[in-house]
């Protein structure tokens, strides 16, 4: 047994994170990885005035849409990691946007069209993201586990005010039918069609800079808005939020983070060109 699949094993029997599934995605080699039926890769058009858009659209056809994303994000994206554990590589590959937009395949199984701005549900997907960004990227990755500090998101013991969400809606705007949201907005803050596991990834990606595992025992999709008493409303960030206020927002939901240690892993960038013509 090699070293990586003995740490996801680990992992999961500490974490509970890592599915069948998910360690085949861990194992599969270039060879191994499906493919889009058609991807394009193109610069993002940097002409003062052009709008850019940001976050990725997943549609039920199994197009994916990923604008304005570095290579590293897209290796992010397609990992399930963020940027933050991911290192190696030259300042181009943080720096230049490109706009991705990708066909699947189309058979008998439905695509999962789950996602958040940066995460794709669908490990298939996310395999086939892998798999373009090995033709052409020529993207050569290997990963590195330690022993690290990471959170638990548990339960608190208090009421869990969460309503489940709706099945992905198709009134939204195409793409975003399956988008879950975490964040704030003026003094609100609130979480739109979102798993615990999401949640989890949210709070270690933008806040605690380190992973986040789901030990809640809540499966399924939430809603839930808070609004909050702003004490110092000169401190208060009304485009993204504190940490301080987010900290409140999960004890308002019923949970806490607490800390331990655990598995952390680092995906290095070996080697990766700029993209091939499409």
């Amino acid at each position: 047994m090699s070293m990586a699949v003995f740490v996801a094993i680990a992992a999961q029997s500490a974490f509970g994170q890592l599915n069948a599934t998910a360690l085949q995605a861990r194992d599969a080699t270039p060879r191994d990885l499906p493919r889009f039926d058609v991807a394009t890769i193109k610069p993002v058009d940097t002409r003062p005035g052009v709008m850019h858009q940001l976050g990725a659209n997943v549609y039920p056809d199994g197009r994916v849409a990923l604008p304005t994303v570095s290579l590293k994000s897209l290796i992010g994206t397609a990992f399930d990691l963020p940027v933050s554990q991911i290192s190696g590589g030259e300042e181009w590959m943080d720096k230049e946007s490109y706009d991705v937009v990708a066909k699947a395949p189309q058979d008998s199984a439905r695509y999962d069209i789950r996602h958040t701005w940066f995460r794709l549900e669908d490990p298939r997907l996310r395999q086939m993201l892998q798999a373009l960004l090995i033709d052409r990227f020529q993207l050569k990755v290997h990963r590195e586990t330690r022993t690290g500090q990471v959170y638990l998101l548990v339960k608190s013991g208090k009421t869990i005010p969460l309503k489940p969400s709706d099945a992905p809606s198709a009134k939204v705007r195409p793409g975003n039918e399956g988008f879950g949201s975490v964040g704030a907005a003026g003094d609100t803050w609130g979480i739109y069609n979102t798993s615990m596991r999401q949640l989890a990834n949210f709070v270690g990606d933008y806040y605690m800079h380190c992973p986040v595992f789901d030990q809640t025992g809540l499966s399924g999709f939430y809603d839930f808005r808070w609004k909050m008493v702003l004490v110092n409303p000169d401190q208060h960030d009304p485009g993204f939020g504190g940490k301080d206020e987010l900290m409140q927002f999960i004890q308002v939901m019923g949970l806490k983070l607490t800390p331990s240690t655990g598995p952390v892993e680092t995906l290095v960038i070996d080697h990766a060109e700029h993209p091939s013509p499409n």
